[in-house]
């Protein structure tokens, strides 16, 4: 099959970016003269039909025979091809298309131009950059869908993930086994210096964060240092505004979505797996 632009079946309306997007997949896939890919020369029978079409054996390799992985980018092709953003998707198109593509870096490498990533791509690396445009494509689109209620309601449901600590005080002992003291001191955790905190010593963090005021943990590193923490204060928590992060929210209201919907259609296709039919013959 080839792989090329249909006209829309999107869920609104579509962005210059987005179309800038789309455009760049079709360049990948299909290239820039539109030239129509060479019948494949693999003559095996495909194994796995994923609502009637083929993953071939070559996409099984990369996905390292994953049935369910294979089932998953069959269902984001299908879903892509119905949005427009391509007209199927075959292995030899791909191959067609990278084959362009590392030329292309070889000649702006050896002119000394700025190449970005590797100057040659292997086909498993160029196998999920174009699955992860089209999940990108998909993405930006949910987004752009989404009303303010839509994410505001979102937002509300996992208020959690927008929590910012508020400022942690604590005593910290570390000591031997034998209960000899290490060093003791007064920490302070807030959301300053959370993320150096956490890079420098995760465990310590973590502890730190559940801690109210009164509390107290403990534990046994792999050193075999004992750690001790009491919290000696505590400011309420608080929560990042919507109007704040609005934007991070989309993202991750889209990425949510995304896999709630690959998640129903997987679950609605039909799946054939030969193999499966072929060891049962065999039994």
């Amino acid at each position: 099959m080839g792989v090329g632009t249909q006209g829309r079946k999107g869920l609104g309306g579509v962005s210059v970016k987005q179309w800038a997007a789309a455009l760049s997949l079709f360049c990948f896939l299909f290239g820039i003269a539109g030239c129509t890919p060479e019948e494949p020369t693999d003559e095996r029978e495909p194994l796995l039909y994923v609502n009637g079409e083929a993953v071939s054996e070559e996409e099984m390799a990369v996905l390292d025979g994953d049935t369910g992985r294979a089932v998953r980018m069959k269902v984001l092709q299908q879903w892509a091809e119905e949005l427009g953003y391509i007209d199927g998707f075959s292995w030899d198109s791909m191959l067609e298309a990278l084959a362009r593509e590392n030329e292309s870096r070889a000649e702006t490498a050896a002119s000394g131009g700025v190449v970005y990533g590797p100057v040659e791509y292997t086909s498993l690396q160029y196998y999920y950059i174009l699955m992860g445009d089209l999940e990108r494509l998909i993405r930006d689109e949910l987004s752009a869908a989404a009303t303010q209620e839509d994410l505001r309601t979102f937002y509300e449901e996992h208020l959690e993930d927008y929590r910012e600590i508020g400022e942690i005080t604590a005593v910290v002992t570390v000591s031997t086994e034998k209960g000899e003291v290490i060093r003791e001191e007064t920490v302070t955790l807030s959301p300053a210096n959370y993320r150096v905190m956490s890079e420098r010593d995760e465990r310590l963090t973590y502890e730190l964060s559940m801690l109210w005021e009164g509390q107290e943990a403990n534990w046994t590193d792999e050193y075999g240092q004992v750690w001790e923490l009491r919290c000696t204060g505590r400011t309420p928590d608080t929560y990042e505004p919507f109007e704040d992060i609005s934007g991070a929210v989309g993202e991750q209201y889209a990425g949510e979505q995304l896999e709630l919907e690959l998640e129903r259609r997987t679950d609605e296709s039909t799946i054939e797996d030969l193999r499966i039919i072929e060891g049962e013959e065999m039994n």
